[in-house]
């Protein structure tokens, strides 16, 4: 995943109306993981075409099994991340409920916010936002609540023990003030996890500079810098001690610049994209790739490449977890079944190491345990509990806009 401009959201969507009323229901397909069964939901179906009604599950499995009586050929529509339109995602599904589903991609989750809505929530039943999201897209009433404990077996009872409410995990729950909170009302799912920091070939960078920043502000070190600077301003704080979800004082935006034109100063290269930014690393063009995480690098221990790691050194690394929702408005009978398909484990380890797009991990328990070792080695398994104690968990930077100002400025100046 990746993400970029403005986070300033909060004031924004304080001020946005709800959006127009659902439209028509589609007809939808029912079907399952498991052959035959009797897929009845245990409710009516009206939370379908009501705007913001909470979501029901129903009980026993009942989600993953077949209900031939229903219609077909219908298609679910999902906003996402790359990844989750790989074809041993989305096939299974399609085949096993005769349906298509439609997954479109995006790359900002403000820019698919305002998408969203500007109307377009019309065009989706799900959505898949970083979790700092929730906020918004529940206060702008864009997405619909969740009944916690009918989704319970199929989501969190599958979940590892960080992403557990008792256990603290909250970025998927709101108060009634939109605020994160663990006993809050359910808004969302977690999906796929990650962190942002900085990949080393660890053939080449010492053990002793690896665990600080400061490697990458190192002379005896090619440094390739990744031009994304919503979350290059991130990492930069957190080598300065910084911290990135507060409201900075000019004192602290002087730092943050000084530190991001030395950065550039002291590159090899800059890089635009993904691909590049990786090539450079595999040929050895660079050292250390600043930024980076494993939706970055891992296309490259997937190919084998294991001297290529998304460290996260003693400053700190920052975690995102993508999260699904149900859009407000109408939805297909086979919506609630593909909200469960997604949890399911198969599923969810199949988007761990989908045909197409990026290798993350997800929080799914089940999952985790159905990787090989290479697998495990490729997507850092062994090392996530460090990682993670390490890391903060993202929660919206409140004055980005200012900061990628500055980026971007520091940039010029070192480069120009």
């Amino acid at each position: 995943m990746t993400d970029h401009t403005d986070l300033s959201r909060r004031q924004y969507v304080k001020t946005a109306a709800l959006s127009a009323a659902a439209t028509t229901a589609l007809a939808g397909c029912m079907g399952g993981l498991d052959d035959g069964g009797d897929a009845s939901t245990g409710d009516d179906g009206a939370w379908r075409d009501a705007e913001l009604a909470a979501v029901p599950a129903a009980p026993d499995d009942r989600l993953y099994s077949a209900d031939n009586t229903q219609s077909s050929g219908e298609t679910i529509r999902h906003l996402t991340w790359s990844g989750y339109e790989a074809a041993n995602v989305q096939r299974p599904f399609e085949k096993k409920f005769d349906c298509q589903t439609g997954v479109d991609l995006f790359t900002s989750n403000l820019d698919a916010f305002n998408r969203l809505d500007d109307g377009a929530w019309r065009e989706f039943d799900h959505a898949t936002f970083d979790m700092a999201w929730l906020p918004d897209l529940a206060e702008a009433g864009l997405i619909r609540p969740l009944d916690y404990e009918a989704w319970k077996p199929y989501t969190f009872d599958k979940y590892t023990d960080l992403f557990q409410r008792e256990n603290g995990y909250e970025f998927a729950f709101l108060d009634e003030d939109y605020n994160f909170d663990a006993d809050g009302q359910l808004y969302g799912v977690p999906q796929r996890f990650g962190w942002a920091s900085f990949a080393l070939n660890t053939d080449v960078v010492s053990e002793s500079d690896a665990r600080s920043y400061d490697a990458a502000w190192a002379d005896e070190y090619d440094v390739g810098v990744y031009d994304l600077p919503f979350w290059g301003v991130q990492i930069v704080m957190l080598r300065e001690g910084i911290d990135p979800y507060a409201t900075h004082t000019d004192a602290e935006v002087e730092r943050i610049r000084e530190a991001t034109v030395a950065l550039f100063e002291n590159a090899a290269g800059v890089y635009a994209d993904v691909g590049s930014l990786n090539t450079a690393l595999a040929a050895g063009d660079i050292d250390i790739a600043f930024v980076s995480g494993n939706w970055i690098n891992g296309s490259l221990r997937r190919g084998g490449r294991f001297e290529h790691e998304a460290r996260v050194p003693d400053e700190g690394g920052v975690i995102w977890v993508e999260t699904t929702t149900m859009l407000k408005g109408s939805h297909p009978s086979v919506s609630t079944n593909y909200l469960a398909y997604m949890q399911h484990g198969i599923t969810a380890k199949n988007l761990m190491w989908p045909t197409v797009g990026g290798t993350n991990v997800v929080p799914h328990q089940s999952s985790i345990d159905r990787l090989n070792r290479r697998q495990r080695t490729v997507l850092r398994i062994d090392d996530l509990q460090d990682i993670i104690d390490k890391s903060r968990f993202y929660t919206g930077v409140p004055d980005l806009d200012r900061l990628v100002s500055v980026w971007e400025a520091a940039k010029a100046e070192a480069t120009g």
